[in-house]
């Protein structure tokens, strides 16, 4: 589905990307101001939870490439995907051993010895934000399994709906449907995979009609951007099921199918107009090239700062001062995370998502034949 030209990176592409991870930061520390006297940092989170998860499914979508070898594309996979998730536990684990010792003066070895374990099921409890990386792995093995039968736009675009629609449904029924098939309730993420193929393929169905669009009629995305975000506005608080409701794919938890993709694709809709309207900038570009390793520093943020970070905020409902507050913590957060990436990707980028670099300290992993290596070894 790409173009020639469209190997090299698109500006309005890392746009979305870098977007949609402030969105991230944002989102997972505005939750920390919730209060039963304030309301206004659970629905900013919210609206941001309605979409916010599906738009980098989606986004992953546009670079997704025909398989032209099931096994060399599990390599790749694994390389890209499950590494980064074993490298950030390696960086979480004296995290926590520190952690905890200053908060409960022990080093509770029992508490991470289960946390190691839970790797065993797809479960990065050490970093737990690299859930999305999991369930990545998950759903493009899948998705190479299906494009490998199936590779007309047409059927993968009908199969992305079947998908969607059908995830929604399991999981919203998710214990019944755990006592008739025996797989746990989102073991590897496995029933939040089902939505993510569907979002997938619709991005990579879709991703040729918005370049072209780019290409011809840019000035189309300027009434977008508001259909999507004033339509956002309109919908996303609609689908609450119960009080104190919101979506959040990690626990499949997705409430009303009709409202949940509503408010879904009118949020990509709505950040992916806005990504190619602005003007494309080193800030954008650096965050959007850089989005795997933030997912990971991200979720060092979430477990051992944000929560402290928002109790120093005095609880008063002030929307603005709430606002602000969560907009300086998370522009902080992106500003500490910079020289971390740079040294992450100068000494160990093979490590990171970058796997086919070759050195400073590393090789090359995807030329590795590691059958060949691993029997000599």
């Amino acid at each position: 589905m790409l173009n020639k030209k469209s190997k090299s990176r698109i500006e309005w592409v890392d746009t979305a990307k870098a977007i949609g991870m402030f969105l991230v930061f944002y989102g997972h520390f505005v939750k920390n101001l919730y209060s039963e006297t304030n309301d206004i940092a659970f629905l900013q989170h919210k609206y941001i939870y309605a979409f916010h998860m599906p738009l980098f499914f989606f986004i992953s979508g546009f670079y997704f490439k025909p398989v032209t070898s099931f096994s060399l594309k599990f390599k790749q996979l694994f390389l890209r995907r499950l590494l980064p998730v074993f490298a950030f536990a390696l960086l979480s684990l004296p995290l926590w051993l520190i952690y905890n010792f200053i908060s409960y003066d022990s080093l509770k070895l029992g508490t991470i010895v289960k946390q190691i374990l839970s790797y065993g099921r797809g479960n990065p409890q050490l970093n737990i934000i690299t859930w999305f990386l999991v369930c990545l792995f998950v759903a493009e093995v899948i998705i190479a399994a299906i494009t490998t039968i199936f590779k007309k736009p047409f059927a993968l675009f009908i199969i992305g709906l079947v998908f969607l629609v059908s995830g929604v449904i399991i999981s919203n029924r998710i214990e019944q449907f755990s006592a008739l098939t025996g797989v746990d309730k989102n073991v590897w993420f496995i029933h939040t995979a089902i939505i993510a193929i569907g979002f997938y393929l619709l991005g990579y169905v879709i991703y040729p009609y918005i370049n072209k669009l780019v290409n011809t009629a840019k000035w189309a995305f300027i009434p977008l951007v508001f259909v999507g975000f004033v339509g956002l506005f309109f919908t996303y608080n609609i689908n609450s099921p119960f009080e104190g409701f919101n979506v959040n794919m990690i626990y499949a938890q997705y409430g009303s199918l009709l409202w949940f993709l509503i408010s879904s694709f009118l949020g990509i809709l709505g950040i992916i107009s806005l990504s190619i309207i602005l003007k494309s900038n080193k800030v954008f570009d650096f965050i959007g090239k850089n989005t795997l390793i933030l997912i990971g520093l991200n979720g060092i943020f979430y477990a051992f700062l944000n929560k402290f970070l928002g109790s120093l905020y005095p609880d008063n409902g002030i929307w603005w001062q709430i606002t602000g507050y969560a907009l300086v913590i998370s522009i902080l957060s992106l500003l500490v995370c910079y020289p971390i990436i740079n040294a992450l990707n100068k000494y160990v980028p093979q490590l990171f998502g970058r796997p086919r670099q070759d050195g400073p300290l590393l090789p090359n992993l995807e030329a590795i034949n590691w059958r060949a290596f691993l029997e000599k070894n």
